[in-house]
């Protein structure tokens, strides 16, 4: 009997080491050290009055699991084609025949950023079967002229043209040239920063865009976890994002503005040009272009999801002529409860979760919702649209759109994107009218 109580004792001491071993070594296997981190308190959600619920209203799929999860949408200067960045490593032109309404939509595919297979985007969001560092993954992208990143560039030798300049987040920094015409040819602008060491590579770039004086800036939003591992660096609760610059100049250099960004995500230039703004986790950030530096006020202290792409607008998305932004939401955050700020000072909570879930598992422990934010010049939240898998009568729905990355208007329609879903998904404007 003593014996057996004895190895009782011994197995009681030395299993929760065992335990603790083991979440260790899976923790380093994936190369997480989980700390407490602070983030401010959720707010309510906005109220009713201000809020246009997406419940009841329409929604077209257009593509499914053709346009594949598509981050973010851009438009030619005419207005005459949209081009969209895919999960599965493609660029495809979307084109209409009546540019005024955008009803009757084609694609065709413009290039792809990494090699071509016939296994690219067929792991899921979460890139399950590992092939999106090889497809490519193109997030942010703007349309400028070829003279203005191109530090090769001589009109001598060929004419300008309108280029795309992407952020894929495992290529770098992309000029794709030739994109109305055919397919489009690429060309590596920048892979690291001058302050990086030379074995390093960028690991998640995001978002860019151009300032009136022709920089660009472009945010990383993590420089340990790639794209497929996002949710990794939320909950790993230390900032590795970066803002940074590149200029065409001496072959095309990229600087680091700011680092140590929680999240840096979205980017916005301000309406009045004098900053820029950077969504970080649920909190958007103000970096001051004169001065060169963040500003340790947030532009908004909190919003009710977790933040994505944000765009300057001159409309609402009724059509309604205002100067706004709109930001793009992902996960809930807002009262009574928020997953990530109840584990947020939880370090051993998100240690055994992020140790024994598996990561499809823990994107599937977000609440899902599909959620617009719109606000002010002020930074004050003037409206939302909004649908958190309620019907009219409060019960049960389901989430058509979940995980929007960003809204964009085109002729007609609201026009829906999202890392997260296999399709294109769009409302007309006419549906959300007061």
């Amino acid at each position: 009997m003593t014996l057996m109580v004895s190895k009782a004792r011994v197995l009681a001491a030395v299993l929760p080491i065992m335990v603790g071993l083991l979440l260790h070594g899976r923790l380093a296997f994936l190369g997480l050290s989980p700390v407490r981190f602070d983030l401010p308190r959720p707010l309510p959600l906005p109220d009713p009055r201000s809020t246009t619920r997406l419940g009841e209203v329409a929604f077209d799929l257009i593509g499914k699991d053709s346009i594949v999860y598509p981050e973010a949408l851009v438009k030619s200067p005419d207005g005459k084609f949209a081009f969209l960045s895919l999960g599965d490593g493609r660029i495809v032109r979307m084109t209409t025949k009546d540019t005024f309404e955008w009803r009757d939509l084609s694609w065709q595919t413009v290039v792809r950023t990494g090699e071509e297979s016939e296994d690219c985007g067929s792991g899921g969001p979460s890139d399950e079967n590992e092939i999106e560092s090889i497809c490519g993954r193109p997030l942010g992208m703007l349309v400028t002229r070829r003279s203005a990143i191109d530090p090769y560039y001589s009109s001598r030798s060929s004419a300008d043209e309108d280029v795309l300049l992407v952020a894929d987040s495992y290529k770098g920094l992309l000029m794709v040239t030739n994109i109305y015409r055919g397919d489009g040819a690429i060309r590596v602008l920048a892979t690291r920063a001058v302050q990086d060491p030379s074995g390093y590579r960028f690991n998640l770039l995001n978002a860019l865009v151009e300032t009136p004086d022709g920089s660009i800036y472009i945010t990383e939003t993590s420089r340990k976890f790639q794209r497929r591992r996002i949710f990794y660096e939320a909950m790993n609760g230390r900032p590795s994002g970066r803002l940074l610059r590149y200029s065409k100049q001496k072959g095309g250099v990229v600087d680091v503005v700011a680092k140590d960004l929680y999240m840096a995500n979205g980017l916005a230039l301000s309406h009045d040009g004098k900053s820029l703004l950077i969504v970080s986790g649920v909190t958007i950030r103000r970096f001051d272009l004169a001065l060169r530096r963040l500003d340790p006020k947030p532009f908004i202290d909190v919003m009710p999801g977790t933040g994505d792409n944000i765009r300057k607008m001159n409309v609402l998305p009724t059509g309604e002529r205002r100067k706004c932004y709109w930001a793009g939401l992902g996960g809930k955050y807002a009262q009574p409860f928020s997953l990530l700020y109840y584990l947020s000072d939880k370090a051993w909570v998100r240690s055994a979760m992020l140790a024994l879930v598996p990561y499809k598992k823990v994107i599937d422990l977000v609440p899902k919702w599909t959620a617009l934010a719109i606000y002010d010049e002020r930074g004050e939240r003037i409206g939302m649209l909004l649908d958190d898998g309620k019907d009219k009568g409060g019960g049960p729905a389901t989430v058509r759109v979940p995980w929007v990355s960003e809204v964009e208007p085109l002729g007609d329609y609201l026009y829906f994107l999202s890392w997260y879903n296999p399709f294109l998904a769009r409302i007309k404007r006419i549906d959300i009218q007061p």
